[in-house]
């Protein structure tokens, strides 16, 4: 697949249904190589900036145990597959900033991140971003970004 061999794949993971043919690739390609697989969510607080009440802390608290429980799926679907080595690893703040920072301390070969699509949902970077941000994890981060184009977003 690549004249590189992997050892470390990152899939970053929304957790919505887009996220389903990301996860599969992702999946897929830890198999195809052996490399450990890390599932990689971030929880992105700015609203709470707005707060003016502690009630919102309580949702966040919810928002991040819910981030969790979708990573443990993912991790499980993975391993039910075959993939052997899988984690996740859930970070707070900006998702750019967060995906080049991991991408610079783990030296992982390969990124897989899904591509903005048109659906109901609101999409974390338009495709212009999305370009930017991959240009620049490609230099920065030396990772091969894969974007994997969800088939049917509705599903």
């Amino acid at each position: 697949m690549t004249e590189v061999e992997l050892k470390q794949i990152i899939c970053a993971v929304r957790g919505g249904p887009e996220s389903r043919d990301t996860v599969t690739h992702a999946i897929n390609l830890a198999l195809e190589t052996g490399a450990r697989l890390t599932f990689f969510h971030v929880l992105d607080a700015e609203f709470l900036q707005y707060a003016t009440v502690g009630p919102l802390s309580v949702v966040y608290s919810e928002l991040a145990e819910m981030a969790k429980f979708a990573m443990l799926i993912v991790c499980d679907r993975a391993r039910r597959r075959g993939v052997t080595q899988v984690d996740y690893i859930l970070r707070e703040g900006s998702i750019a900033r967060q995906l080049l920072q991991f991408a610079v301390e783990t030296h992982a070969e390969v990124l897989v991140i899904g591509r903005p699509t048109r659906s109901p949902g609101r999409n974390v970077f338009r495709v212009e971003e999305l370009e930017t941000l991959t240009a620049e994890l490609e230099r920065v981060g030396q990772i091969r970004v894969i974007q994997v184009t969800p088939s049917d977003p509705s599903a």
